[in-house]
């Protein structure tokens, strides 16, 4: 090929790549995909353990042991965890407080309380727990009423729900069993993480009124129905007033219930006008509600201390029952019939169906004259009988152990 051709030949190609190359649409470059975005990583809250941090804290009492705080019952045994030591304030009022300060916020949702080694109406009863995040400033956390304590240096331990962390914690104790003196072994408590907090133990508090009167009807077991519950109430609306209105007018006007598991037995009147209950007997014996006649009748007695006379308490308030009852007979309750083992000084219902002989015998209003001779401490059983019946209790036994059947 000559030169010529050879170089037109050459220059066609480059002129045929350039015209294909034009010709071509021009795209535009695709942007690269986007990385996705790393996720933050938070730090992990740190988690809190249960635990007792009573040791943590700075214990301050309103009221000291008349002795100091270094004394042998002074405050600081109240939380050296040793049950055998007890913190102990000669001088209680309602007003007396316990409060524990951290240096840094702590989440408290439970505590202990461990029992003194003497008396139990030196016990807490009734008490609040508070929290403060400025020491000025309180909140309600818990709050116990008629709280009991069976045995002595036993630990009890409470729930609570609590979201916010405090740097104060306070416990008011408004009320002991009975008395001036307040004692205390141990008082702990316990940093509970959010996921751990309950409320236990249960307890609910409702208050009836009834005329004059006022019934606190507290329930500590899930034990306790409706129906048997319905059933107490209407034993107090029904009952209480008629016998303190025939036998003690001046009587309180104030009682309270309390259905407690820790009460061990059937029923009790304690401090005056303070009931217990154990729900188990009402697990067995749904339609027994006028133990509770026999209990008020001990809140109409309010007896003062009588030598050799707990016969006459007892028969008096099972008489009362007797005659008085709402449920007996579906309960299935009774007088027991005669027998030559009996005494006069067996109690309940021995004693109840003696005293029912004697009003029915010649003796009309016995009763009424024996609960008042009581109340005002003036029985003693060698004059009281001679002096209203004119025969000793003896010949009174007797005269029904010759004719039980009279009645």
């Amino acid at each position: 090929m000559k030169k010529s051709t050879l170089t037109m030949f050459s220059a066609c190609l480059m002129l045929s790549a350039c015209l294909s190359f034009s010709c071509s649409k021009k795209e535009k470059p695709t942007p690269p995909e986007p990385e996705p975005e790393k996720p933050i990583k938070e730090e992990p809250k740190p988690l809190i353990e249960e635990k007792d941090i009573t040791s943590l804290a700075t214990l301050f009492v309103s009221t000291e042991n008349q002795f100091g705080k270094a004394s042998k019952e002074g405050s600081p045994k109240l939380i050296d965890n040793d049950k055998a030591t007890k913190y102990l304030i000669q001088s209680y009022t309602p007003a007396f407080y316990i409060q524990f300060s951290f240096a840094e916020p702590k989440l408290i949702a439970s505590y202990a309380f461990t029992s003194g080694d003497d008396a139990d109406g030196r016990d807490p009863e009734n008490w609040t727990v508070t929290g403060s995040l400025d020491g000025s400033t309180w909140v309600q956390l818990d709050k116990q009423d008629y709280e009991f304590f069976p045995e002595r240096t036993q630990t009890k331990r409470y729930y609570f729900v609590n979201p916010t962390a405090y740097k104060y914690y306070r416990v008011n104790i408004t009320g002991i069993r009975g008395g001036g003196l307040f004692q205390l072994s141990e008082l702990r408590l316990f940093q509970m993480p959010s996921n751990l907090q309950k409320v236990l133990p249960f307890s609910t508090t409702e208050t009836i009124t009834a005329g004059k009167n006022t019934l606190i009807f507290v329930n500590k077991s899930n034990l306790l129905t409706l129906p048997v519950k319905n059933g107490l109430i209407n034993v107090f609306k029904e009952n209480y007033q008629r016998m303190a209105d025939l036998y003690n007018p001046d009587a309180k006007t104030k009682v309270v219930f309390v259905v407690d598991a820790a009460y061990e037995g059937v029923a009790a009147a304690f401090g005056g006008a303070v009931i217990r209950y154990d729900p188990d007997w009402f697990v067995s014996n749904p339609t027994d509600l006028d133990v509770a006649t026999h209990e008020l009748m001990h809140v109409v007695q309010s007896y003062p201390y009588v030598a050799d006379a707990g016969w006459v308490t007892e028969g008096i308030a099972d008489y009362v029952r007797f005659t008085h009852g709402l449920t007996n007979p579906v309960a299935k309750w009774t007088l027991p019939a005669f027998s030559s083992n009996q005494s006069y000084k067996d109690a309940y219902r021995v004693t109840a169906r003696f005293f029912l002989w004697l009003e029915k015998n010649g003796y009309e209003g016995i009763v009424i004259k024996l609960d008042k001779s009581m109340r005002t401490a003036a029985y003693t059983t060698g004059t009281f009988w001679p002096a209203n019946t004119g025969k000793t209790v003896d010949q009174l036994w007797a005269d029904y152990a010759a004719n039980p059947n009279q009645i």
